[in-house]
C-alpha cells in the first residue's frame, strides 16, 4: 500500500470496517480489509481478500443500493448507501456502505469502502414506521367508531326530546340501542320498592323479559350492583354461571353493560345492554354508554319535573338543625352569629346567598373557607349590623339536589349553632323520599312539622321556570345576584363593579346580561300576565 506502519496500525484498529478494492484489476478484487471488517462480517482476510465484496450480499439484499454502488463504481465516483448484509454464519445485518475513488495522477487506481453496522438505528426506524402505521391505522378506527358514537348519540338525544313519557323514553333508548351494530339487546328496568326487585319496563332486540325480575340483592348480578352502588358495570365475558336471563343466555350473548340512570341525586331505574363480541364495550363504548344513560335519566326526571306542575296539592316540611348538619349551622356557633338565607343560583357550581347578622364579616369570610363543603365564601356587601354571603358549595349540595327535585326551600335560618329549614314540597313528590334524602345528609336533623296545602292557580315554581326558560344562565346569574345584594334597593348596598367581579366579568358585560334578564322579565310580566 505504501503507508507508513503507524498509518497502517489505525487504520487495522479503526472501529468501523476499512477494505480497499484493485480499480485496475478486473472485478474489483479486495486487497485489503482491517480487523474491525473481519469483526463485523465474520469472514478472515485469506477468505477474502482478492474476490469482489459482493460476497456479502444475500437473499433479501435490496437491488437498488446495488444498482447505484455499481454506477458509482463504474463512473468513479464516490457514494454511500444502506443496504442488507450478511455475515458468514448467515445472520442479517444493515450495513451503512460509503465507497471512494483513489486516484494517482487522474487515474482511479483503488476503491476505499467503509462499512458501518447500522442495524439498531434502521430498527429503530422500523419501529417508529410500523408505530405510525399502528396508529394511522387506530386513528382511522377511532374516526369510524366516533362517526357512530356521534350518530348513535345524536339519535337517542333527538328521540329522547321528543318522548312525552317514562315508557316512551325507555322504550325509544332501547330500539335505537338494539338497532346499533355494536349492540344485541337492550334493556331498562326500575326499582319495586314492595318486593326489592328491578322490573324490565322496557326491552328490544331479545325476547319478551315482562314476566322476567332480578332481585336487587343479587351479588353476581352487575345490573342490580348498578342500581344500588350507583356506578356503571362491564362484563367482558359472561359464562353460564353468571348468566341469569335464559333468554339473554339463548343469544349467546358474550358482554353486558349495566349504566344506572341516576340525575338530580335520584336513581331512575337501570339500563344493561348486551353485545355477542367480548371486548364490545371498550373505553369508548363506556364513554357513550354513560352518557346514553345520563341522558335517558334526565329526559326522566324533567318529565317529573313536568308532572309535579299539574297536581293540586304541596306540603310542608320543617326541620330542626344541629351545628352538624349544614355548614352555615356550624359557623353561626363558630363566629357567634346569625344567618338567613336569601337565594341560590347556578354557574356550574351551586352558589347559596345568606345575610349575616351581628358579625365580623371577614371573621365569617375566613371560617367559611375552612368549612367542609364550602369551596369559597364571598362578601358582596357589609353593613353595619349585616353582610352579604355568596358561598360556593359546588354541584352536589344538599341544596342544589333539593332545588333540582322541584323542592323550594321556604327558609332557612341558624342562630348560635341552632338551625331551621322549612321545606316547600311540590305535589308529585313524595314528601317521605324528601325526608329521607334530607335526613341522609342532615344525621341530627329532627322533622318538626308536616303542613299540607292547596296548591294555588298558578304557583312560584310555574311561573318562574316561564321566566327561567327565557333567561340564559349568565342572565339569569347576574338577576339574581342583584336581587340578593339589593342592588335594586333605593339605598343600593353593591355596585354594579362589585357584582361583575364577583362573577369575573367586566362590568360592562354584567350590565349587559342583567339588562337583557330585566327585558325578558318585563316581556314575561307584560305579555303573560303574573298571578294575583
Amino acid at each position: 500500500m505504501g503507508n507508513d506502519p503507524p498509518i497502517e496500525r489505525a487504520i487495522d484498529e479503526a472501529p468501523i470496517g476499512i477494505t480497499i478494492a484493485d480499480a485496475r484489476q478486473p472485478d474489483e478484487p479486495l486487497i485489503y480489509l482491517n480487523d474491525a471488517f473481519e469483526r463485523l462480517t465474520g469472514y478472515p482476510k485469506d477468505e477474502t481478500v482478492g474476490v469482489n465484496c459482493r460476497f456479502l450480499q444475500g437473499e433479501n439484499t435490496e437491488d437498488e443500493p446495488v444498482a447505484a454502488m455499481r454506477e458509482a463504481i463504474a463512473n468513479e465516483e464516490p457514494v454511500s448507501v444502506e443496504l442488507r448484509n450478511y455475515r458468514k454464519d448467515g445472520t442479517e445485518f444493515w450495513n451503512k456502505v460509503d465507497i471512494a475513488p483513489l486516484r494517482e495522477e487522474g487515474e482511479t487506481t483503488h476503491f476505499v469502502g467503509f462499512q458501518t453496522d447500522v442495524t439498531a438505528r434502521k430498527e429503530a426506524e422500523f419501529e417508529i414506521k410500523r408505530r405510525i402505521e399502528e396508529v394511522e391505522r387506530e386513528r382511522e378506527k377511532l374516526r369510524r367508531l366516533l362517526e357512530r358514537i356521534d350518530g348513535l348519540l345524536e339519535d337517542v338525544t333527538q328521540a329522547l326530546v321528543h318522548a312525552t313519557t317514562r315508557d316512551g323514553v325507555a322504550r325509544t333508548a332501547c330500539r335505537r340501542l338494539a338497532d346499533d351494530d355494536a349492540y344485541d339487546a337492550a334493556w331498562i328496568g326500575e326499582r319495586v320498592p314492595t318486593t326489592d326487585e328491578i322490573d324490565p319496563e322496557a326491552w328490544a332486540g331479545t325476547r319478551d323479559l315482562s314476566d322476567v325480575t332480578l332481585a336487587v340483592d343479587s351479588e353476581g348480578d352487575p345490573s342490580a350492583r348498578a342500581l344500588v352502588t350507583g356506578t356503571a358495570q362491564f362484563v367482558s365475558e359472561l359464562d353460564e354461571a353468571r348468566s341469569w336471563h335464559e333468554e339473554i343466555r339463548a343469544r349467546e350473548v358474550r358482554a353486558m353493560a349495566a349504566v344506572p340512570l341516576v340525575a338530580g341525586g335520584t336513581t331512575y331505574g337501570v339500563l344493561t345492554v348486551y353485545a355477542r363480541q367480548h371486548d364490545a364495550f371498550d373505553e369508548h363504548e363506556r364513554v357513550v354508554l354513560k352518557s346514553i344513560g345520563r341522558a335517558i335519566a334526565s329526559s326522566f326526571d324533567a318529565l317529573e319535573s313536568r308532572r309535579i306542575l299539574t297536581v293540586d296539592t304541596a306540603v310542608e316540611l320543617d326541620f330542626s338543625l344541629g351545628k352538624e348538619d349544614l355548614f352555615f349551622v356550624g359557623l353561626s356557633e363558630s363566629a357567634g352569629c346569625r344567618f338567613s338565607y336569601e337565594g341560590t343560583a347556578h354557574d356550574g357550581d351551586s352558589l347559596a346567598f345568606f345575610t349575616v347578622y351581628d358579625a365580623d364579616p371577614e371573621r365569617v369570610r375566613d371560617l367559611a373557607r375552612r368549612a367542609e363543603g364550602v369551596e369559597d365564601a364571598i362578601l358582596l356587601t357589609a353593613g353595619e349590623t349585616s353582610s352579604l354571603f355568596e358561598f360556593r358549595l359546588g354541584e352536589t349540595s344538599l341544596i342544589t339536589r333539593l332545588a333540582e327535585r322541584g323542592v323550594r326551600i321556604g327558609s332557612m335560618t341558624a342562630s348560635e349553632g341552632e338551625g331551621h329549614v322549612r321545606l316547600v314540597v311540590p305535589a308529585g313528590v313524595r314528601p317521605r323520599s324528601v325526608v329521607e334524602a334530607f335526613s341522609e345528609s342532615c344525621p341530627t336533623a329532627e322533622l318538626v312539622g308536616r303542613h299540607e296545602h292547596e296548591r294555588p292557580p298558578q304557583t312560584d315554581a310555574e311561573y318562574r321556570l316561564s321566566v327561567e326558560e327565557r333567561l340564559t344562565d349568565r342572565q339569569l346569574l347576574a338577576l339574581r345576584k342583584a336581587y340578593v345584594s339589593g342592588y335594586f334597593d333605593p339605598q343600593r348596598r353593591a355596585s354594579g363593579s362589585e357584582l361583575a367581579a364577583s362573577m369575573g366579568i367586566s362590568r360592562a358585560t354584567f350590565h349587559q346580561h342583567l339588562r337583557a334578564a330585566q327585558r325578558k322579565l318585563l316581556g314575561e310580566f307584560f305579555d303573560r300576565g303574573i298571578p294575583d
